[in-house]
């Protein structure tokens, strides 16, 4: 606490009140319990650290990943941002914290085929092949159109297929892959 002639200030505070009157009420006057507001200093929004950590990745990772993290610390629910940091922290090698991030990403808005992309790469890191195809079928499910999910997909149906000999499973992969390899090519035509 600092005291001046006029105001009294608490450090750390956000708001400044003058002192009451040593008598408590001037007449005349509505009282006031607290003085004048002099209004609130505001912190950084959620978005605004949300968007420092998007123009920091580039540049300097570990600081967009403390961006993120910040982002996240105003507003929970922020599902990109639980997405961007897991992506940071799975290129850092750290696929099991990218988990947790994807799942946190999927908990706020589990309508993201990304997301879902995403956790399957980070659980097939980490050798869980049941839960990737798991994840890559659900991203499927909500965007039929993301090539590297059929890819990979594919890849892991085929390792299981061959592993367990089962042709219908083989079938499958190739499937995946037939239209892994119809969205590349829509997709180097269109550029």
């Amino acid at each position: 606490m600092s005291e001046g002639s006029d105001t009294v200030t608490y450090v750390g505070d956000l708001l400044t009140f003058l002192p009451r009157p040593a008598s408590g009420s001037v007449p005349g006057r509505r009282a006031r319990p607290n003085g004048p507001h002099f209004g609130l200093r505001r912190g950084t929004s959620a978005t605004r650290w949300y968007d420092a950590g998007c123009r920091l990745e580039a540049s300097d990772p570990p600081a967009a990943i403390a961006a993120y993290e910040r982002a996240l610390a105003g507003c929970p629910g922020l599902a990109d941002a639980h997405n961007n940091l897991g992506r940071l922290l799975h290129d850092a090698g750290s696929p099991a914290a990218a988990e947790a991030s994807y799942r946190l990403a999927i908990c706020a808005d589990g309508r993201v085929a990304l997301y879902w992309f995403n956790l399957g790469v980070a659980v097939e890191d980490q050798g869980r092949r049941a839960e990737a195809i798991a994840a890559y079928e659900r991203a499927l499910e909500l965007d039929a159109g993301v090539a590297d999910a059929h890819y990979n997909l594919a890849r892991l149906l085929e390792l299981t297929a061959r592993r367990i000999g089962d042709d219908e499973l083989l079938q499958r992969a190739v499937r995946h892959l037939l239209r892994y390899r119809a969205l590349t090519r829509c997709n180097a035509s269109a550029r």
